[in-house]
């Protein structure tokens, strides 16, 4: 759940600065076209989404150029970070830096998450941005892709080129400017967007380390994360709460309609202590107490409201939660 203003966040910095070199003015659009009524405003994640995919749409058709999102990456790829910079230049290697990104990107971007892996020998540092109504446009990807290749230049003080892309989107009528901007093989069409780069990236030491730095900067990221994910959690459970009468919640419903990716729905949980089948546990637990101890329905009724299609499933459930029966809870009660 997005808690920050439209100006503070990751993807607005950082879009606002490259849509300025190329001539265009962001801040017209979202408040013109967009029906923003101020910079200032909180939006949604959803919300957000579609604003981000509209203003990238309309940079293509006044720019004419499908490759707009790989032209316009920011003048200094740290910009948009804000005061998240320190935490990811303070990091004494090129590993803790993306995994401090990994982690925290979502509390200054809500509508982008990162994933970093090792992958058949390579280290593979993957891409989301989270659709709106329409999916998302690719512009978008390649935009926030390529700041992240810039910022890991840049940490380094050097290019490392990754060794192979691949975009989540149909091949373009002209792949150069793609395989020019990466200096690699691309594959469009792929299931994510991600670069792959030689495992030594990760032990590659960053020159602004500062431990002092990195520990002041977590500090402040851990609790916007708390603010934020007690929220998220909050609405997981709303949602889980109106899907249990349909039979069991499934993960991947659950987080397409919170507008974000399963995976990026399962860190997020993770980040706060908590997993999906914990939050589906929990709140059939308290919907079945509300339920038995209101007395209005049966212990059938109600195994079949909390999602249960056996009522000798749900039997277990309360034994397990309760110590007891449904009847026997009901009538303590």
């Amino acid at each position: 759940m997005n808690t920050l203003p439209l100006r503070q966040l990751c993807a607005y910095r950082a879009m606002h600065d490259g849509f300025s070199r190329c001539g265009l003015d962001l801040d017209a659009f979202l408040l013109g076209e967009g029906g923003v009524a101020s910079l200032d405003a909180v939006l949604p994640a959803e919300t957000l989404a579609d604003l981000f995919d509209a203003a990238w749409r309309h940079a293509v058709v006044r720019t004419q150029d499908p490759a707009i999102g790989l032209r316009m990456t920011p003048r200094q790829p740290m910009i948009g970070l804000g005061g998240m910079a320190h935490l990811v230049m303070a990091a004494p290697d090129i590993r803790t830096a993306l995994q401090r990104l990994e982690r925290f990107t979502g509390v200054i971007s809500p509508t982008t998450a990162m994933s970093v892996q090792l992958v058949e020998g390579q280290v593979r540092v993957g891409v989301e941005v989270s659709p709106g109504a329409r999916p998302a446009a690719s512009q978008r990807y390649d935009f926030m892709a390529y700041t992240v290749l810039q910022g890991i230049w840049w940490l380094l003080g050097q290019q490392m080129l990754p060794e192979r892309v691949s975009c989540p989107f149909p091949a373009p009528a002209d792949p150069g400017p793609w395989e020019k901007a990466y200096g690699a093989p691309v594959q469009f069409g792929a299931a994510v967007y991600a670069m792959d780069f030689p495992r030594c990236l990760l032990d590659m030491p960053v020159p602004t380390a500062d431990p002092m730095i990195a520990d002041l900067s977590e500090q402040l990221a851990e609790r916007l994360i708390a603010q934020q994910g007690g929220s998220l959690v909050a609405r997981v459970r709303e949602v889980i709460a109106r899907q249990l009468s349909r039979g069991d919640p499934r993960r991947e419903q659950v987080a397409a309609e919170l507008r974000m990716s399963e995976r990026t729905l399962q860190r997020h949980l993770s980040d706060e202590g908590t997993s999906f089948q914990d939050l589906v546990d929990d709140t059939r637990r308290e919907t079945a107490r509300r339920l038995l101890e209101a007395g209005g329905a049966t212990p059938t009724e109600v195994s079949f409201a909390v999602g249960f299609a056996d009522p000798s499933t749900f039997y277990r459930a309360c034994k397990r939660w309760f110590g007891c029966s449904p009847s026997e809870f009901r009538c303590a009660h």
